[in-house]
């Protein structure tokens, strides 16, 4: 009897965003293929995680549960270690210029000490497992605690490059030390350029997988609502949306506004509130539901006029592809790192505007709401990507890849 493939896949957390999400489906596609599967998360603790529809069969480690108990010296050695590398990776910063690599190494290492310790330990009780990890810093501490360990490692990043690779542990860093990895995952082609040539080299571009469980494309009469679903946080771009809606509701003003998802942290609260502020400055209060997310949101919104998307940037947005493969119209911004680009051809399977740009995102959903005969071959146009996009084959990538 042939011994089950291991698979390890490394998480900062498991909290509902949509990295999670694809994780969730990658995972029980992989365990269903004959792989012994196991997801580690190195940043949360167990009352954290959000049930994403993981299959039971999928082991679960909390990496925080075999930190070891550090002794008195230890934890002032971690202490002067920590203030050290954050003094010498501040000078550089300060006078503009990127961090050395063995800098941020160093700081990177005294941050996760006990992240690092115990993935090391980990990653050596499975010399045979292949390693995947997604996001930071599950990522970094992937690289470097397998450093000399035979494991194979493939990493994927899923949010905007170039924003990452302006930080501490950026470019120069990932240069250096993302060379462990034996292939490194993007979601665009425009995110692998991004990354240096030494790393890009070893890229492969995979589309994020449509959920095989959504409902079947709607094309019929559609209910007056303009629609988004997302993780209420700055990067959504909210109110331009908003402000958006306020202009388009002057002509159309049977419209409402479905904005629908949660905040996590404090900053996403005062976003939202931000929002609402901006809401009842333009007048359209009343117009708008702002709803919790619903497991059935889908279902919730297949029937609505049109689904819009206003982030700043995005990886490669679920909520997006979602929307075109249960046939709703779709207005969404051409944002960085190109995910939208990739998969809408403008005014044929849906709409790209300009980020920040509400005016153009008003165009549109004027365009859409006032000629039936476009909006629905947008709808039809969108609803291919269901196939093209199956969480069938885009895994089987990843099985090849792997």
């Amino acid at each position: 009897m042939s011994k089950k493939k291991q698979l390890m896949f490394i998480m900062p957390v498991m909290k509902g965003g949509g990295a999670e999400k694809v994780a969730a489906l990658l995972l029980n596609e992989f365990n269903k293929n004959g792989y012994e599967c196991e997801l580690v998360l190195t940043n949360s603790d167990r009352d954290e995680i959000v049930d994403r529809g993981l299959n039971p069969e999928v082991s679960l480690t909390v990496l925080r549960e075999k930190f070891t108990e550090n002794g008195i010296f230890k934890k002032i050695f971690i202490t002067l270690f920590k203030l050290f590398t954050s003094i010498i990776c501040k000078v550089p910063e300060a006078l503009g210029q990127k961090v050395p690599a063995v800098f941020a190494r160093l700081s990177f290492k005294a941050q996760y000490y006990d992240e690092l310790n115990a993935l090391k330990k980990h990653f050596r009780a499975k010399p045979d497992a292949v390693i995947l990890s997604f996001l930071q810093p599950s990522i970094p501490l992937t690289l470097l605690a397998a450093e000399c360990l035979p494991n194979r490692v493939v990493v994927s990043e899923r949010a905007d490059p170039y924003r990452l690779l302006k930080k501490r542990y950026g470019y120069n860093f990932i240069r250096k030390y993302y060379q462990r990895a034996n292939a490194v995952v993007f979601q665009t082609n425009d995110a692998k350029a991004a990354y240096p040539e030494n790393i890009s080299k070893k890229g492969t571009v995979i589309f994020n997988p449509i959920n095989n469980s959504l409902p079947e494309p709607y094309h019929g009469e559609r209910d007056k609502y303009v629609t988004t679903f997302c993780r209420i946080s700055r990067q959504k771009n909210l109110p331009v949306l908003v402000e958006a809606f306020a202009d388009f509701h002057k002509n159309f003003s049977d419209y409402r506004l479905k904005i629908i998802g949660e905040p996590q942290n404090d900053d996403d609260r005062e976003s939202l509130n931000e929002t609402k502020a901006l809401a009842d400055k333009l007048g359209v209060t009343g117009y708008i539901d702002f709803m919790p997310f619903s497991s059935q949101v889908h279902n919730l919104i297949i029937n609505d006029a049109m689904y819009v998307n206003s982030s700043d940037y995005e990886g490669m947005s679920n909520a997006m592809l979602e929307a075109m493969a249960i046939g709703m119209p779709v207005v969404c911004t051409d944002c960085p790192i190109g995910g939208a680009n990739a998969v809408i051809q403008h005014n044929q399977n849906g709409i790209l505007t300009q980020v920040g740009n509400a005016e153009e995102m008003c165009a549109a959903m004027k365009k859409i709401a006032s000629d039936k005969a476009f909006a629905d071959s947008l709808s039809h146009n969108a609803a291919q990507i269901k196939l093209d996009l199956s969480l069938e084959n885009t895994a089987k990538k990843w099985m090849e890849l792997l």
